[in-house]
């Protein structure tokens, strides 16, 4: 399936009729599967969210539901020829499933009331669709380490229901991550699917723009003239992701500042770490980008704390060369926004214990502390050259 990298978004470009045909293997094999549909607003949101981020790129399928994408993919020198937005697939959804004698859950929705209203439609519209259940789920937030609905026997709700499919419409980023955090608990549904404010307009509450200025991407005048309070959304949506795209392609012509950090303890060793997002033994340093209105020194301090929990270390030094590299593949530079990265290698000595190191497992999924003769053979074959510099450079100045 070919996709396409907006802002280190992976979009799904295939046709309405290819989506479909995925859909119908989802439900017939023994996954669970989940649809997103995200558009200029979410793309935005998803930079600023690693969370959101994550869970947009382990979707099965993440429909271009926004025009300014198409926009956006064709500044980034990149194409998506299809368009499907959430409410136009997830009626095709419902067609589909009245041949198939699939059961539909339909959750979210200002309130109970027009999530109802949403299913009349739908039955009306679908006279054999299976809807056998609704719900708003009342108040959406994070609790206790997940995200939950006020609705305490929602989810006893939806499993009794026998619901294959479910279309979840809290809005970005509640119902993405409620997905992500409660489908494992409703075995019976082989499909979810982010639907936004797809309810409303079943319900009638809320009008779609005319199919024209759908197809001519100014649905966003639509919206502000029936919602004008909506107008920051509609800029972000607009200006703004667009003037972030023109930035994100002129940037990839220059390189990233990265920073490195070479750990030192009192027995000459150095400390690894091995990703979390690797499926190969992949080890390296703690090592991340310098952000914005931060020098480097700072940056690999943060580096090293969010990576590995570790605070107690000093600054003792920087390697006098710096590792330039351009990212291999063009993917690599949609995804990161840059042509490659220029890294300093910072030596760090290590004042702890042990006791301080608590790995980030989204980052890291081990660490090891490895003599400085055998890191070089230790790390990921990619990161070699850099490996062989750090050393080397730390044996001239430290020996």
């Amino acid at each position: 399936m070919k996709t396409v990298n907006i802002l280190g978004i992976e979009v799904s470009d295939l046709s309405q009729a290819e989506a479909l045909s995925r859909v119908k293997n989802y439900i017939e094999d023994a996954h669970q599967h989940y649809i997103v549909t995200p558009n200029p607003e979410i793309v935005l949101k998803a930079r600023e969210d690693k969370n959101l981020r994550l869970i947009l790129n382990h979707a099965d399928l993440a429909l271009a539901d926004g025009f300014g994408l198409k926009i956006g993919s064709w500044i980034l020198g990149e194409k998506i020829q299809h368009r499907i937005t959430g409410a136009d697939f997830t009626e095709a959804i419902i067609a589909l499933a009245e041949q198939e004698g699939w059961k539909i859950f339909l959750l979210g929705g200002k309130d109970d009331k027009t999530t109802e209203k949403a299913a009349w439609h739908l039955r009306y519209e679908y006279k054999n669709a299976k809807i056998v259940g609704t719900a708003s789920g009342g108040l959406v937030e994070f609790k206790k380490g997940r995200w939950q609905t006020s609705d305490s026997k929602l989810l006893d709700k939806i499993n009794q229901s026998q619901a294959q499919i479910i279309f979840v419409a809290f809005g970005c980023p509640r119902q993405e991550k409620w997905i992500f955090q409660n489908l494992d608990k409703l075995p019976n549904i082989k499909l979810a699917m982010t639907v936004g404010g797809t309810l409303d307009f079943f319900s009638g509450s809320k009008k779609r723009a005319t199919h024209v200025l759908r197809k001519i991407g100014l649905e966003w005048m639509w919206r502000l003239a029936q919602e004008p309070k909506r107008i920051k959304r509609i800029w972000n949506a607009t200006g703004v992701f667009i003037w972030t795209v023109i930035k994100w392609r002129l940037r990839m012509i220059t390189f990233r500042e990265n920073v490195a950090a070479f750990i030192v303890n009192s027995r000459n060793e150095a400390f690894l770490i091995k990703r979390a997002d690797s499926r190969q033994d992949h080890w390296q340093f703690p090592q991340g980008g310098v952000d914005k209105g931060e020098t480097a020194q700072e940056a690999v301090l943060r580096e090293v704390k969010e990576e590995t929990g570790i605070e107690n270390v000093q600054i003792i030094g920087m390697s006098p060369d710096k590792n330039k590299y351009e990212f291999p593949e063009k993917w690599h530079k949609l995804n990161n926004g840059f042509k490659g990265q220029s890294q300093t290698i910072f030596y760090l000595k290590y004042l702890g214990n042990g006791n301080d190191i608590v790995l980030d497992k989204e980052e890291a999924c081990a660490s090891s502390w490895v003599h400085i003769d055998d890191i070089v053979d230790m790390v990921y074959e990619k990161r070699k050259k850099m490996a062989n510099m750090a050393v080397e450079g730390y044996k001239k100045i430290y020996d």
